[in-house]
């Protein structure tokens, strides 16, 4: 049974022995706690501060987490391309940044874009093209990708291959868009 407020409780006592209406007790004073610790649960967990690598200056989600700590940048995983592998990056970028505003996490062999957390990253850059990757919070289908790996049930990596700046199409920017609420942790917060 469910008691919806104190003048109903009070109501329910007047019928019910003394065991019963503990027992009773004891089953909404629990619910009502679970319920303000899983609302308490999703704000922080789209809320609480990222923890900061005192080495690199890198931010995340998790305290310690594992990570190629140094100093890169964009740049240096530019040097050496050639100038239609650079375009085809700064294509990518681009559809990346109109999803919201977003960090540029270079690595030392990748470029990630992170909002909380990296929800895209740019694996590789040759004049092949460009292997990407986006983290989604199910398993999406397309002939298009590569490879899905399932880390949790909610965390599919998807990694394609762009070859060509029109590849950079509504799919992909529909990806990128779904991809970057992952990186705002919303999905964790329902």
């Amino acid at each position: 049974m469910v008691v919806k407020s104190r003048c109903c409780f009070l109501s329910f006592a007047k019928t019910r022995r003394i065991p019963e209406l503990i027992a009773l007790a004891s089953r909404v004073s629990l619910a009502t706690s679970n319920e303000q610790c899983l609302m308490a649960r999703r704000a922080t967990i789209t809320t609480r501060p990222l923890w900061t690598c005192p080495k690199c200056d890198r931010q995340f989600v998790n305290t310690n987490m594992p990570h190629s700590c140094g100093r890169y940048s964009v740049r240096q995983f530019l040097d050496g391309k050639s100038a239609d592998a650079v375009s085809l990056y700064q294509h990518f970028n681009a559809l990346i940044h109109r999803c919201g505003p977003v960090k540029t996490a270079p690595a030392k062999t990748r470029v990630g874009f992170q909002v909380r957390m990296i929800f895209a990253a740019v694996n590789k850059l040759t004049d092949a093209g460009l292997d990407a990757h986006v983290v989604l919070a199910r398993r999406l289908n397309s002939p298009r990708f590569r490879r899905i790996e399932m880390m949790t049930s909610k965390c599919y990596v998807h990694h394609f291959r762009i070859q060509s700046i029109r590849e950079l199409d509504t799919e992909v920017e529909s990806w990128l868009r779904e991809a970057y609420r992952v990186g705002t942790q919303e999905h964790l917060a329902q």
